[in-house]
């Protein structure tokens, strides 16, 4: 652990923050073509939506878990450690799928184990970099909000290019070189990570698990603000992964629609979050919290129901674009809320926590919405995931603990 024991060191620099926006590029690139090849993967091996459902609450278990642990297990091991364990198995998941398929080996039992293992760290992975943000940020002079914003700008970025890239490879190319080429992007975001990522001195963390554990849930559950925007932001996960994951893929694959028509949703999703982000991280105030939740999450609801008119090209876009600028600003808010309200001693752990609390009902959604799929078609779902959102919409304008001003959102850390 020599070398997470050495100092982060003072000097201003851009790079640690520069090298990770490179990493998030590939990484988010990879998953963006993802998104578009594997659920037309699933489908082709099984013919079933509910297995698109099974799959996807697969990856889904491990995140919460390792999410929930995922700030202890950091600091226990080390910040940079962490987070290069994860990317190296995310990249060898990756690998051995392209080497399967193209073996002739790649069954739907052999893809559920590969997902499994390509997401069992993701959680410690993302938490581990996710917890020195503030830090990375004030070596780059960036106000923390800022930092935040441009990170979804820059990973919005790179989801608009990826599925572009995967229409057109689809159109131009086999499904092995597809997998072969996210492999290898997995690597590249593998080998950014080990470049740029900072070395910070390992903490002495007192008492077991179970007490951390409870610390970070105490200080969760003492905080109004924190736990009403915990409650919307996992309810709005479970719909999301329910729509973009689930139905809309589906939906498409069962109506005989190409890849390319799920890319382009994503690609008008992405550019619709680039304006909000782009917004925000110049906005010159701090929003609402109350503001920022009930007109996303209306706006969340509209851009679902657009879909019940038909997935034509306009509508697809519309309804994607729709989708992106409702949802562009709760990431970066909720990511900064995070970062500035809780106690450095406590931030890497509570985060964790938190993301894991976000995602607990997401593998429930998954299953639900595949079965659902099959038992009562489309419409309805599509329908009960427009009518959820909108009450969120108006459960955030009653909820006081989102009154007011996000806490510390210019980068002032909590104590």
């Amino acid at each position: 652990m020599a070398d997470d024991r050495k100092a982060l060191r003072p000097a201003r620099t851009i790079w640690p923050y520069a090298g990770l926006q490179l990493a998030s590029v590939t990484v988010n690139l990879a998953n963006a073509i993802t998104a578009v090849i594997y659920p037309w993967l699933v489908y082709d091996l099984t013919g079933s939506a509910g297995w698109m459902g099974v799959i996807a609450a697969l990856t889904l278990f491990p995140a919460i878990a390792g999410s929930a642990f995922g700030g202890i297990v950091a600091e226990r091991i080390g910040i940079r450690r962490m987070a290069l364990v994860s990317v190296a198995m995310g990249a060898a998941a990756a690998l051995a799928a392209a080497g399967a398929y193209d073996a002739g080996l790649l069954t739907i039992g052999v893809l559920a184990m590969l997902a499994l293992l390509g997401a069992v760290l993701d959680g410690p992975g993302g938490i581990a970099i996710e917890a020195r943000v503030p830090e990375i940020a004030r070596l780059a002079r960036l106000p923390l909000m800022r930092a935040n914003a441009i990170d979804d700008l820059v990973d919005n970025g790179a989801a608009i290019a990826g599925p572009a890239i995967a229409a057109f490879l689809v159109a131009v190319t086999s499904t092995t070189v597809l997998l072969w080429i996210i492999a290898a992007i997995n690597l590249l975001a593998a080998i950014l990570v080990a470049a740029s990522l900072p070395r910070f001195r390992l903490r002495h963390i007192a008492g077991s698990t179970f007490t951390q554990m409870r610390a970070g849930l105490g200080f969760i559950v003492g905080q109004p603000t924190l736990r009403s925007a915990l409650i919307l932001a996992g309810i709005g996960t479970s719909v999301f992964v329910a729509v973009e994951g689930i139905a809309l893929p589906a939906i498409l694959r069962m109506e005989g629609r190409s890849a390319a028509l799920l890319g382009l949703f994503l690609a008008a999703a992405s550019a619709g979050a680039i304006v909000s982000n782009l917004a925000l991280a110049l906005a010159s105030q701090a929003p609402s919290l109350r503001g920022i939740f009930s007109a996303a999450f209306a706006g969340l609801a509209a851009g679902v129901a657009l879909l019940l008119f038909g997935r034509s090209v306009p509508i697809m876009i519309a309804s994607g674009a729709m989708l992106g600028i409702a949802a562009g600003p709760l990431s970066p808010v909720f990511a900064t809320l995070l970062q500035s309200s809780v106690p450095k001693d406590l931030r890497a752990n509570v985060i964790g926590i938190s993301m894991s609390l976000v995602l607990l009902g997401a593998p429930l959604a998954a299953l639900v919405t595949g079965a659902a799929l099959e038992a009562f078609g489309s419409t309805a779902v599509l329908i009960a995931c427009s009518v959820l959102l909108l009450a969120c919409a108006l459960s955030a304008l009653a909820m006081s603990g989102l009154c007011g001003v996000a806490a510390n959102l210019s980068g002032d850390e909590a104590g």
